[in-house]
């Protein structure tokens, strides 16, 4: 009696998205490449999933990771390969493949890519969900991994490769119809689509990862193979009205081969909106471009810096003062034929200074800003370090050699990943937060000017100027407070918390962020304030835009400062600084005028008293008391440069801390916090004729009320908003604080 056929092994890879350079493109090309060959190899069923494209398919906008992970007959899968294309995707895989290891315990679960390639060891481990990471080039891998399955002894605990194709022409025609599920929605997915033509770079820019895959020789298909393989994808997805991306490491290295292609190309005359593809700018001459010109082509340039001493670092071969002349050169033969082409540059990559980036701003000014104009664009990224990479190999010449300091070098493991890559002093003249304001205010007024002096009249014009905005957009106040509040967050998860607060308070780059941002919410406050448009509407709107808010909270929430809504000081959450109309209110309530003496009663930090230090001039006086002993000190601290503002540790409900003679003084009280009533010391030591604005609880509400303080020691109350403050603390509080050495010198010893 025959024995039962095993069931033909069924294989899913899986893309789970990106913040890499394939993000914002349709066609997953690597995996569509790895199914086609791995099915006429071993004939298996093969499924892909695209997590961007299931969200788009999901009624809920969510992948839903149970069906994606279920076979449609629900025997599930044998083999589930991941695409760790980029470090940025790491978490997201392992946790996905813990999701697939619990759900199909007997699978082959795999990953491959980039970061694959660059910590093998990261992925294959004891304990691991992954079984297998290929290492380069998957396809000769997979097939090894399925005849495993087929040979009944499923891979465990393997790292396969580097196992490169050194003839591409030997990879079948790509099957589009892998894609067929998300041909539908594809245009929600991207407006950019991709394939690949070619492999390797033998180039050895220091940041790059493409050594990772080990085999970084070029090898491209035959022009035969890669105009057909144009003709393919056109036929799958009608490239009418998108944007073609050819995502090789390096496009067209040899000449002959490159200008075979493009005279293909052009003849071709595929009906694609514009051909998109990124080649070396030594390589290209004025023939090039003609024949670029003809095929419909726009050039990326990994320019790198326009600074030859930062290009040595970064490894740029040849000649590199000639290098940057034929940017030039490249620049003005596009301009005259109309080629439209974009130039990257790194900000911060191991050895720049000052001097390096000024050098490095003034070129792209001179590049972009040609009264002539410009064809070109420009997009700026801060430095990343990327494993595998030769920096990544070499950290401690960096080091050495230019006292660069590498705060987090394995961020992938971590959370907020898009700080922690950046994280990083490139010299001992320029640190992180240096760079970060030098890169803003050299390079985003050429980013800004850039979209007046595009001259650029061809083909998708507005797609070059869509990319344009997007990248003067990084100059935008919200995506760099971003990187700052993580710079601090993390200064005080790491334990350097007194010193970064020091360093906020200082640092001017941060406060004409965060200023610009608060303005956005002023004419909100007011509204919710009902400041109208008096002359208290204008000072309280000149006192929210110049005090920094940030000063005055924690170090994890200078985000969070900028809006409008109440952040807790403490883990307690029983003291918190109040939204900004809450102020607005309080001492709109008040009528706070110049020459006021106003009492700041639960003063928390020292906000609220800064904000009527601006209110009442230089001929009135702030007193804020505060109960807890370290809000105390930090509002002593945020307020010691105000002479009309000081701040007292002590009990509100008996009024300690306060002198008899600023108790004689004080004609206006604002109270943080709800109380019962209005406390007997306030009605005691106060003078007559103090206005009193406090949030009184109610049943189990709260109501602001105003209160006037009589010549006979009674309270007249008129009852206003209903509002939410903490509850009133009483009796004396310990400090929570150790106490910390101050900071010495510029540079802040931070461990790995």
């Amino acid at each position: 009696m025959k024995r039962p056929a095993r069931p033909k092994p069924r294989v899913l890879l899986l893309w789970p998205g990106t913040e890499g350079a394939a993000a914002g493109n349709f066609g997953v090309p690597q995996l569509v490449l790895l199914a086609t060959y791995l099915r006429k190899h071993t004939g298996v069923d093969i499924e892909i999933r695209d997590l961007v494209g299931e969200a788009v398919l999901s009624k809920s906008g969510r992948p839903n990771l149970a069906q994606i992970l279920d076979h449609e007959d629900g025997r599930g899968y044998d083999i589930i390969a991941f695409s760790v294309y980029s470090s940025f995707d790491l978490l997201k895989c392992e946790a996905i493949a813990s999701i697939a290891r619990e759900r199909w315990p007997e699978a082959v679960i795999v990953a491959g890519g980039y970061h694959a390639s660059a910590r093998p060891t990261e992925i294959v481990y004891e304990g691991s969900a992954f079984d297998v990471c290929v290492v380069g080039e998957g396809e000769k891998p997979l097939v090894e991994i399925v005849e495993s399955v087929l040979g009944g002894e499923p891979m465990r605990q393997r790292i396969l490769g580097p196992d490169a194709i050194d003839d591409l022409d030997v990879l079948p025609a790509t099957d589009w119809s892998f894609l067929n599920r998300y041909r539908g929605v594809a245009r929600k997915m991207a407006s950019q689509t991709q394939l690949y033509l070619s492999r390797g770079c033998p180039f050895d820019c220091a940041f790059c990862m493409e050594r990772a895959k080990r085999e970084v020789s070029w090898r491209s298909l035959s022009v035969e193979r890669a105009v057909e393989e144009m003709v393919l994808l056109h036929r799958f997805l009608d490239l009418r009205t998108w944007t073609l991306y050819i995502a090789d490491a390096l496009f067209g290295m040899k000449k002959r081969w490159r200008r075979a292609f493009l005279t293909e190309l052009a003849k071709l005359n595929l009906p694609v909106e514009k051909i998109w593809l990124l080649i070396r700018v030594d390589l290209v001459t004025d023939e090039d471009l003609e024949l670029f010109d003809d095929a419909n082509c726009g050039l990326g340039f990994g320019l790198e810096s326009g600074d030859p001493t930062l290009l040595a670092a970064i490894r740029k071969a040849g000649k590199l003062d000639d290098y940057l002349e034929r940017m030039m050169e490249v620049a003005a033969w596009a301009r005259e034929r109309d080629v439209p082409w974009g130039a990257n540059i790194i900000t911060g990559h191991p050895g720049e200074t000052p001097a390096t980036l000024e050098r490095s701003a003034k070129y792209m000014e001179n590049l972009f800003l040609d009264k002539r104009g410009t064809t070109g664009f420009l997009s700026v990224d801060a430095f990343r370090l990327y494993p595998g990479s030769p920096i990544d190999t070499e950290r401690a010449h960096y080091e050495r050699t230019y006292g660069t300091r590498f705060h987090r070098p394995s961020w992938w493991q971590d959370g907020d990943q898009a700080f922690l890559a950046e994280w990083i002093d490139p010299s001992s003249e320029l640190t992180y937060l240096e760079r970060e304001e030098m890169q803003h205010r050299l390079l985003g007024p050429v980013l800004d000017r850039i979209e007046d002096n595009f001259v650029y009249q061809g083909k998708a014009r507005d797609y070059f100027v869509r990319a344009i905005r997007g990248q003067a957009k990084q100059s935008d106040p919200a995506q760099r407070l971003y990187f700052m509040d993580r710079y601090y967050a993390w200064m005080k998860y790491l334990g350097f918390g007194s010193r970064a607060v020091e360093q906020r308070r200082d640092h001017q780059a941060l406060h004409d962020v965060a200023k610009a941002r608060r303005a956005l919410s002023i004419p909100s406050v007011l509204k919710k304030a009902d400041a109208g448009e008096d002359d208290f509407a204008r000072v309280m709107t000149d006192a929210l835009s110049e005090v920094p808010r940030e000063n005055f909270v924690p170090l994890d929430l200078t985000r969070e400062s900028v809006k409008d809504r109440a952040l807790a000081l403490d883990p307690s959450g029983a003291s918190t600084i109040s939204a900004m109309h809450a102020y607005a209110l309080s001492f709109s309530l008040l009528e706070i005028e110049e020459g006021d003496v106003v009492l700041d009663a639960g003063g928390g930090t020292g906000y609220g008293a800064a904000l009527l230090s601006e209110l009442v001039g230089e001929t009135g006086r702030v007193v804020s008391i505060e109960i807890d002993p370290d809000h105390s000190e930090d509002a002593s601290r945020n307020l010691a440069s105000r002479e009309n503002a000081r701040a007292v540790c002590g009990d509100v409900l008996d009024l300690s801390g306060v002198t008899a003679e600023e108790l004689l003084a004080i004609n206006k009280v604002t109270v943080g916090f709800a109380l019962e009533e209005i406390p007997r010391a306030f009605i005691e030591k106060l003078a007559p004729g103090c206005v009193i604005v406090a949030p009184l609880i109610d049943g189990d509400a709260q109501t602001l009320t105003r209160a006037t303080l009589t010549s006979a020691r009674a309270l007249q109350t008129t009852e206003h908003a209903r509002v939410v403050y903490v509850p009133t603390r009483r009796g004396s509080l310990p400090s929570r604080r150790k106490k910390q050495k101050p900071a010495r010198g510029r540079r802040l010893p931070l461990a790995d």
